[in-house]
Formats: structure tokens, sequence, C-alpha cells
């Protein structure tokens, strides 16, 4: 989408590619091609044809011979390594890499501050890879399992198709290569039953209602506020106090509830749709705007995200500095935080709106642990389970993880000029 019009997604990717998973070709072409899948003969036959529709969803993706080149480069450099780090295992191979990686993706994102130290024609290149924001957390991920050796089998033929699978190339949920792995050297159906058929089917219907219907009232609704306090804002109208107040609380609900039924939608597609061509996904939400602190609200909202930054970054940091200056680790702690939500928001967009996002995402999760601390000094472990089974507390809390959340989105859609902005303008209407 957009910048920031896919938040929780991850990179902002072109609006017209991610609606196509809601599209009437796509559709038709899913429901067509899943019917005939389970009746080719065996595996290979069944993988050759996921290939071709993963092959071909991808060429509708890439705009010219420039972005197939640095796509190619970028998964073959990403295998090759795996292969040698399996057979010689090497931290500063391995570290090399992974900062060769991270930086060739900061350029090809065309990230503020690397842009404005380039030369001018590789600042301005011509390179456009949809979705690379997921292909770089999965071939981490695969460098990482294949350096510790969690990864038994590959093959370049599997590697490719996991990066490149349609069901998750754009936004996920991102999947680890061991479980993706598993399903491809089966493609045995997933769909037990008639039950389990009718189910996979109504959940795809009720992904494109909600995604074409139901999520673009919201982003209707958000826009018509966010146009009316940025045109006062810059001389264009006058907006009254009860106007402006409308507005804001506009700005505030509409785009959090269109965000995350967008993006659930757009998860519902992808995970039905897998499972008609044997794929089994990971799940991505679990009721996050009922999660009780952000702790909570990362294990809910884009929980495959939540666990990636969990696993890949914020364990290994902490692992690192524990073992380092273990009587330091807990006041440490919150530095990792503060690392893991600044990747978790880069890693969303290269303008600096993801940073503030991020960042504030870390306070959030401090605040959680600290207040956690706080409860446990003053009343034990006893005085903090009984704090979490109270409703009324838990009723609270909700509330507050909730605003919290939404003050922090205000960030997403919009640069951080705009927001703020739109906030001078309330504070002037109301004050």
């Amino acid at each position: 989408l957009e910048r920031g019009k896919h938040v929780g997604a991850g990179g902002s990717e072109a609006k017209s590619v991610t609606m196509s998973v809601a599209s009437l070709e796509f559709l038709a072409a899913l429901l067509l091609l899943s019917t005939v899948f389970f009746y080719l003969p065996g595996r290979q036959w069944r993988q050759i044809l996921l290939a071709a529709c993963n092959a071909g969803f991808l060429y509708l993706l890439v705009p010219n011979a420039e972005s197939w080149i640095a796509l190619g480069l970028f998964l073959l450099s990403g295998y090759a390594v795996s292969l040698l780090l399996r057979k010689w295992p090497s931290h500063i191979l391995f570290s090399v890499y992974l900062i060769a990686l991270i930086a060739a993706f900061l350029v090809i994102r065309k990230y503020d501050l690397v842009t404005a130290n380039l030369p001018t024609p590789l600042a301005a290149h011509a390179v456009s890879i949809v979705g690379l924001s997921y292909m770089l957390f999965r071939q981490i991920q695969f460098l990482v399992d294949a350096f510790q050796g969690q990864i038994e089998r590959t093959s370049l033929w599997a590697y490719a198709n996991y990066q490149l699978n349609l069901f998750t190339l754009l936004s996920g949920p991102i999947q680890r290569y061991q479980d993706f792995h598993d399903r491809w050297e089966t493609l045995s159906p997933a769909l037990m039953d008639g039950h389990a058929v009718r189910r996979a089917h109504f959940r795809l219907l009720m992904g494109i209602v909600k995604m074409t219907v139901v999520a673009t009232i919201f982003m209707s609704l958000y826009q018509r506020s966010a146009d009316a306090l940025v045109h006062a804002g810059s001389g264009a109208s006058e907006l009254g106090r009860t106007a402006a107040i409308g507005h804001f609380l506009g700005v505030l609900y509409f785009y959090p509830v269109y965000l995350y039924l967008n993006f659930s939608a757009y998860c519902d597609i992808v995970i039905a749709g897998a499972l008609f061509f044997g794929m089994k996904l990971p799940e991505n939400f679990d009721q996050p705007y009922l999660a009780r602190n952000v702790i909570d609200f990362w294990t809910r909202f884009h929980r495959t995200l939540g666990f990636w930054i969990r696993d890949y970054v914020f364990l290994p940091l902490y692992k690192g500095v524990a073992e380092r200056w273990p009587q330091r680790a807990d006041s440490l702690a919150f530095l990792c935080y503060f690392v893991a939500f600044f990747v978790a928001g880069v890693w969303h967009g290269p303008t600096a709106n993801f940073v503030v996002f991020g960042l504030l995402q870390a306070v959030g999760v401090s605040a959680a642990k600290l207040w956690e601390r706080h409860v446990i000094k003053r009343h034990g472990r006893a005085g903090l389970k009984e704090y979490l089974q109270s409703s009324r507390i838990r009723a609270v809390a909700i509330m507050g993880t909730l605003h919290f959340q939404f003050v922090s989105i205000l960030f997403f859609p919009v640069d951080i000029q705009t927001t703020l902005k739109m906030l001078r303008t309330v504070l002037r209407a109301v004050v």
C-alpha cells in the first residue's frame, strides 16, 4: 500500500498489488487451480504447479530487469551462504553477510538516512521488489537456523518456493523454513473433510468482504477526518471545537480499526487459500485489541512478527548482555527492548514516523515490565496472580493498552509533520 496504508504488514507495498488477493481474478484462479491440484499424480507434479503459480504471481510484481537481477542476487546469495554456514560454521562469515544483506535492503528500500549519503545514481536506482521486507526476515531466519544446525535438509528448489510462496510473499505471515519444508515435501490435503473445506471457503469469503467492504468504509472515514484536520492546519479551512474533536476521534479510532480489518482480512484470504494447496500457514492475529499490555499486544497482533523479533533480535541480544554483564542484565533488558522495537519500527518503512512508532512500543513494553516488577515487589507473586485475575483491573488495562496503541498508530499512515499538524489543529481549536 501507500506508505503506512498497510500498517503492521511490514514494508509498504503497492495498494493495487495487496488488494489483488481480494480480486475476482485472484479468487477465480485460486479456486480453479486448487480444484485440480490434488488430482495431479504425485507430489512432484503438485510442486511444479505450485511453483508455476508462485512464478506467475511474482511476474506480475517485478517491474524491470534491474529488479529481477537484484532479487536473484538477494535470494541466491542467502542460499549459498547458508550452505557454507552449514558446512563451515563461521561467526565472521555470518556477521559479514548479515551486514551486507541489511545494507542492500536499506539501499533497495531507499531509507531516507541511507539515500541521503549515497551517490545520486545509486540513490535513484529503479529496483523495486514487492515483499522484500518479508524476504529479509525469512532469509535471516533461514541463515540463523542453518548456522545453528536446526535445518537438516534443504534444496534451492524448496528454498526458492519458500521465499517466493505467493501466499506469504506480500505481507506474511512469517513462516519458518522448517514448517514450510514439512508441507512442501508432502503437499497432501490439509482439509480432511467437507466441514473443513466449507470453513476454509467461508473464511476466504469473509476475508474478501472484510477487506473490500468493511475495511474500506473505515479507511474512508479516517481519510475524511484526516483531510479536514490537515486542511485546517494549512489554513485552508476553519474548524470549531466540536468539529475538531470529532475529527480527531475519527483519526484516532478509524485508522486502527481499518488497520486490523484490512490486515486480518488479508491473512484470512492467504491462510484459507494456502489450505487449498495443502499448505498450513501460522495464524497472525488473536484478538489484539483485547490485550492487557503492550507485551500481550505483540503476542496477539501480527504474531509472527512479534515472535520473530523476540526470537531473532531480543533474546540473542539479551543473552549476550546477560553473559557479559550478568549483574546489570535486568536493567539492560530495557535497552534490548528499545533496540528490538527500533528494528520493528524501521522494518515497517524507511521514514522517521516508523521509528517513532517503534520507540513508542518500546516505551510501552518497558512500562509493562516495570509495573509488573512493582506489583511483585509490593505484593509478591501471589499478589501478582491476584492482580492478573481481577476482571476490573483487566478491563482498565485493556482500555489503557487500546488507547496507547491507537495513539502510537497516529504516526503510521502519515509522516511526523502531518501527524503533528493534525494534533496542533485540534489543540488550537480546543484551547
